[in-house]
């Protein structure tokens, strides 16, 4: 499966993102509030191998972030089926950091939220962030997503007890 918008490319992972993908996750800047652990080189060529693994798995896609002026991936996005019979799912995504601030992402949520209402028939679509995550939190609301709560010390990470904002969407909140 692949997805575009007027800049990206969205596309599944391959084999030669890793070089790019490890010399961007490996950066604390990066991972500093995802829940994920500490990257290093070979904790990244894992998470790469387990996702081409999956590749194949209904209802979960994850996709390389690639713009069309860049040439190479810059982050991830992923979207996955969490429940059918309530047509509700969950994205997720991660960004270089020297890739930040030119709209990117927003760009590829609000494409995969699409995908997500169109494709998937999902009725909601729903995402976390840490709370001090500010960048993350504006662009959820920037792709139309609404604040709906807080997670008080919902996730144990590197040592400490983070909070995070649950945000969500549904189909018929707004023309996509």
């Amino acid at each position: 499966m692949k997805l575009t918008t007027e800049r990206l490319e969205l596309r599944p992972l391959k084999e030669s993102d890793l070089p790019q993908m490890q010399r961007y996750a490996t950066r604390p800047k990066f991972y500093r509030y995802n829940p994920i652990e500490e990257q290093t080189p070979e904790s990244v060529a894992v998470f790469l191998q387990k996702e081409l693994e999956k590749q194949r798995h209904d209802g979960r896609h994850v996709l390389a972030l690639e713009p069309k002026e860049v040439g190479f991936i810059v982050g991830t996005v992923r979207i996955e089926v969490r429940d059918q019979n309530h047509r509700h799912g969950d994205l997720g995504y991660a960004l270089d950091s020297e890739y930040q601030g030119r709209g990117y992402m927003t760009e590829a949520v609000q494409r995969l939220i699409r995908f997500g209402f169109e494709e998937l028939q999902l009725h909601r679509i729903w995402a976390t962030c840490n709370i001090d995550n500010a960048p993350s939190w504006r662009l959820m609301e920037r792709a139309g997503m609404t604040r709906e709560g807080l997670l008080r010390d919902d996730k144990f990470l590197r040592g400490h007890w983070r909070s995070s904002y649950l945000y969500a969407i549904l189909a018929s909140d707004k023309e996509l």
